[in-house]
C-alpha cells in the first residue's frame, strides 16, 4: 500500500467522528479550537527541525520543509481570534492528553526516524482538511459567522495545495523513509481520532458536573 491509499484509508476511518463532532454548539467549536491552537503552536517549531535533520544533499526536501514552516507562521493566533469571537480564551479549555501527544511525539519522530516520517504527521491533519474542511467550514460559518470561522476557511482552502505538493514530494523517498512516514501516519491518525473524542467526554463530564451541583 502507497502512503497515498494509507493516508485516504486514515481519512475515512475519521470520517464519521469528524463529521459527528458537534461543530454548531460553541462551546464544542471553541474546545476543538483550543486543542488546534496546543497542536499547532509547534507546526513552526517541528517543521524547522523535520528540515534541520533533513540530510545535506536532499535539497529538494530541506526546501520544501523550510517553506512549508514559513507558511504555518501565525496560525495559532487564528484559532484564538476565532475563540475569541465565540465568547471564550483559551484558559478555558485545558490541553488533552491526546493533543500533548500529537505534537510531542513528533520530536521523537523527527529526530531518531528522521525527518521524512514527520510527513506522516502532516497527511494526517491535512488529509482531513482536504477531505473534510470545506464541509465543515460551511458548518461553522453557518453556526458562528465569518468572525469565528477563519482558520477552518484558512486550512481548507490551503490545504487543498499542500496535500497535492506532499503527496508528489513522498514519491520520492526512500522505502525507508516511507515505512517511518506510515507508521507515523497510522499513530497520528489514531491519537487524534481519540482527540475529538475525548474532547466531546469533557464537555459532557463538565455538564453533568454543573447539573448535579
Amino acid at each position: 500500500m502507497t502512503l497515498e491509499q494509507l493516508a485516504r484509508q486514515e481519512t475515512a476511518k475519521t470520517k464519521d467522528i469528524i463529521l459527528n463532532y458537534p461543530w454548531e454548539d460553541p462551546k464544542a467549536y471553541a474546545m476543538w479550537l483550543a486543542q488546534t491552537y496546543y497542536m499547532v503552536s509547534h507546526s513552526t517549531r517541528l517543521v524547522a527541525l523535520a528540515g534541520a535533520y533533513v540530510p545535506v544533499g536532499n535539497e529538494s526536501l530541506h526546501a520544501r520543509f523550510v517553506d512549508h514552516s514559513k507558511e504555518e507562521r501565525g496560525h495559532q493566533a487564528v484559532c484564538v481570534a476565532d475563540m475569541k469571537q465565540l465568547g471564550y480564551k483559551l484558559s478555558d479549555f485545558p490541553m488533552t492528553f491526546q493533543a500533548q501527544a500529537m505534537y510531542q511525539i513528533q520530536y521523537y519522530w523527527i529526530q531518531f526516524r528522521g525527518a521524512a516520517s514527520f510527513f506522516g504527521y502532516t497527511l494526517a491533519l491535512e488529509c482531513l482538511a482536504e477531505e473534510f474542511g470545506p464541509q465543515l467550514a460551511a458548518k461553522v460559518l453557518k453556526a458562528h459567522g465569518p468572525k469565528a470561522s477563519m482558520f477552518l476557511k484558512l486550512h481548507s482552502e490551503d490545504d487543498q495545495e499542500h496535500t497535492q505538493s506532499a503527496f508528489k514530494q513522498i514519491e520520492k523517498l526512500s522505502p525507508e523513509d516511507a515505512q517511518a512516514a506510515k507508521d507515523n501516519l497510522i499513530i497520528s491518525s489514531e491519537i487524534y481520532r481519540s482527540m475529538l473524542i475525548e474532547a466531546q467526554a469533557k464537555l459532557k463530564q463538565n455538564l453533568s458536573k454543573k447539573q448535579a451541583a
